[in-house]
């Protein structure tokens, strides 16, 4: 008989692995007992009552003032109306106190549409909170309750110093049953499940079920680096996929809220797209990551700092690989605050610091100026090297393509009339003259165009560089 101590050996060797020590000491999980005990005096249960409106077909629709009883049904052999009670529909959900004085932080959508929030403390006691701001973009809300004493709290912790593998815990209401603690690790981050614009969760294989949406996702610590918000699941119930805004979106939004109400997000005043692959070339940049800058608002916070055609990389040293990444970033910082952005630009990598602001108001739309008859208007300058006619534009920064040459450089790139020029690489034009002094020697070119899908760049490969060879 085989002894008990060679099958393990063989097992091993059979799958590549040799006998020595793993050169790392795997993680010990959290004493989770004691994390718990510590954080479920802070959670709550969240129940928030909407009154229902009739279904379709059911009878005469709810409206306010109405009594309250509504005809649902007609009983044909008698001939008489079957009046029941309203009901009211009930969502549940949990929250956790962030301060000793009463502010709670849950989800948005366990509240949305509430006429009255009912919160539960982990004592049995039951109080009727107000609630202060919701955030839906981000999915989050808070409230406040009055317990007439201080309350015990979560402190925030850093999920950007999460890493896959970490260990997490969970805490909620999942189905109502009351409050649960489950355990489980990273499994990955910054993922956009399309839920909303700022999508930028941490998954994990915690158990998360209906219920436990504004539940706090604790660190090994036991600070709050999530709020657990959605699962992904065919069955209803938990597959070892569950998801949570990071503490990095959860902090800011709620201290926003706290203060104004709402949430105000910061502007950076520029303009930014994926870097494609036609750009790399143009540019004969080492790899696609970050985004580049396509405009620049006049006065606006990036204004002297940046340019078209710097690509940004990172955002107070997080990693930038997309647009979505990016509008993420600068969505964590409230305004007034700096953002500290490194870019690459000619081959070289700079720095720059720019202070958030608060978007501008929309100016109102100035009136269209009047069409110029055929005889008086001024002909289009001819620009050679890409084909196309252009004319000044009189309402905007660059010159406005009127006429393209089927054979030309601009038609072989997709360029089409009535598309705005505004940019060459780096450099603004504002004449016919500067972007023909910006095509001269150059055998292709990258064009910040304003077309009717937007704004984009485009690699054109000219005409008089495909001659000289």
């Amino acid at each position: 008989m085989t002894s008990r101590k060679t099958l393990p050996l063989l097992t091993l060797v059979s799958l590549g692995l040799a006998c020595a020590a793993p050169a790392y000491a795997a993680p010990a999980p959290p004493a989770i007992a004691k994390l718990a005990r510590a954080a479920l005096p802070a959670v709550v249960d969240v129940e928030s009552i909407d009154p229902m409106k009739a279904k379709p077909g059911s009878g005469a629709a709810s409206k306010p003032g109405d009594g309250g009883f509504h005809k649902t049904a007609t009983d044909k052999a008698d001939s008489h109306s079957l009046i029941v009670p309203p009901r009211a529909e009930q969502a549940l959900g949990t929250g956790f106190f962030i301060s000793p004085d009463g502010y709670i932080v849950t989800n948005h959508h366990v509240i949305a549409g509430a006429s009255e929030i009912k919160v539960t403390l982990h004592d049995g006691r039951i109080f009727t909170a107000k609630l202060v701001g919701a955030d839906k973009k981000a999915d989050l809300a808070v409230l406040k309750i009055d317990t007439g004493k201080p309350d015990p709290y979560l402190t925030f912790g850093d999920s950007g110093k999460l890493d896959l593998g970490d260990w997490v815990v969970a805490i909620g209401n999942p189905f109502g049953l009351g409050f649960s603690v489950s355990a489980g690790v990273v499994s990955a981050l910054h993922r956009d499940i399309g839920s909303g614009p700022y999508d930028n969760f941490i998954q994990t294989d915690a158990a998360i079920n209906r219920g436990n949406s504004g539940g706090p996702m604790l660190d090994a610590a036991g600070h709050v680096v999530g709020v657990d918000s959605a699962i992904y699941s065919p069955s209803g119930g938990s597959v070892g996929i569950g998801f949570a805004i990071p503490s990095s979106m959860v902090k800011p939004v709620a201290l926003s809220l706290i203060a104004h109400g709402s949430m105000t997000r910061g502007w950076a005043g520029l303009r930014v797209e994926h870097v494609s692959a036609d750009m790399q070339r143009a540019w004969h940049l080492k790899t696609g990551d970050g985004v580049v800058v396509g405009g620049v608002v006049a006065h606006g916070p990036a204004a002297g700092k940046l340019a078209p055609a710097d690509v940004i990389t990172r955002v107070n040293g997080n990693p930038i690989d997309t647009v979505h990444a990016f509008k993420v970033a600068l969505a964590e910082i409230p305004a007034g605050q700096t953002a500290r952005l490194r870019y690459r630009n000619d081959g070289h990598v700079h720095d720059a610091t720019i202070t958030i602001a608060v978007p501008p108001k929309q100016a109102t739309p100035s009136a269209k100026p009047k069409p110029v008859p055929a005889a008086t208007a001024p002909k289009p300058d001819m620009i050679t090297a890409l084909g196309i006619g252009v004319m000044t534009h009189p309402g905007a920064q660059g010159v406005i393509v009127v006429s393209v040459d089927k054979n030309g450089a601009a038609a072989h790139a997709g360029l089409q009339a009535d598309t705005l020029i505004e940019a060459v690489g780096p450099d603004f034009v504002t004449s016919p003259k500067a972007l023909n002094d910006r095509l001269a020697h150059k055998h292709a070119v990258a064009l910040l165009v304003d077309g009717p899908d937007g704004s984009s760049w485009i690699s054109v490969a000219l005409d008089h560089a495909a001659k000289a060879h």
